[in-house]
């Protein structure tokens, strides 16, 4: 009985779910999204680059991971360091609970933070999005573009709260792929 309610919990989850094309997210993302002048096309590319690495596409994908430290000009290191110069990271089973981080679940498309962009029952969350996560997880993906809309305006604005600020620069920390940084919009678009 258990195996049955297991496999309808998955099969109603997977019904919201939608796989998008590279192509079918780039339309999307040109109609949805204002980026900066400078190197738009390219910051798009590398934008759904991201998505292609981090959820492939999948609207519902959701991960957790630990929290990300702050970047210090090491982008994309999701690993603490211990005062002895340990990372942590996958904190081991022998490790205390006082030494793990805490966990972050990562949702939708974009893979963005319950502890940043959107309310969840498991964290406290700034919420920048003004969402519930679970509206991240859905085939609806126009309020997961507002949302990055939200990154990239909070990214260039001045904000005066540096908790607020930290937060912001962890999500961009997870956001960024050092195999993303260098893609250009004419090669990774050319099929599209």
């Amino acid at each position: 009985m258990l195996a049955v309610v297991v496999v309808l919990f998955l099969v109603a989850g997977l019904s919201d779910s939608k796989i998008l094309s590279k192509c079918e997210l780039k339309q999307q993302l040109e109609t949805g999204l204002s980026l900066p002048s400078t190197n738009s096309a390219d910051m798009l590319a590398q934008i759904v680059c991201h998505v292609q690495n981090s959820s492939s596409f999948n609207t519902s994908a959701i991960k957790t991971i630990p929290e990300p430290e702050e970047p210090h000009g090491n982008h994309g290191s999701r690993h603490r360091r211990s005062p002895g110069g340990k990372k942590k990271g996958h904190p081991s089973s022998s490790e205390s609970v006082e030494n793990k981080s805490e966990v972050w679940t990562l949702y939708g498309l974009f893979q963005l933070s319950d502890h940043v962009v959107c309310n969840s029952t498991q964290s406290r969350a700034l919420n920048l999005c003004g969402l519930t996560c679970t509206k991240l997880i859905d085939d609806n993906i126009s309020d997961d573009i507002n949302c990055v809309q939200t990154l990239i305006n909070a990214v260039t604005a001045q904000i005066p709260d540096p908790n607020i600020v930290k937060h912001i620069r962890e999500m961009i920390s997870l956001i960024y792929q050092p195999e993303c940084n260098m893609v250009k919009a004419t090669s990774y678009f050319a099929d599209c």
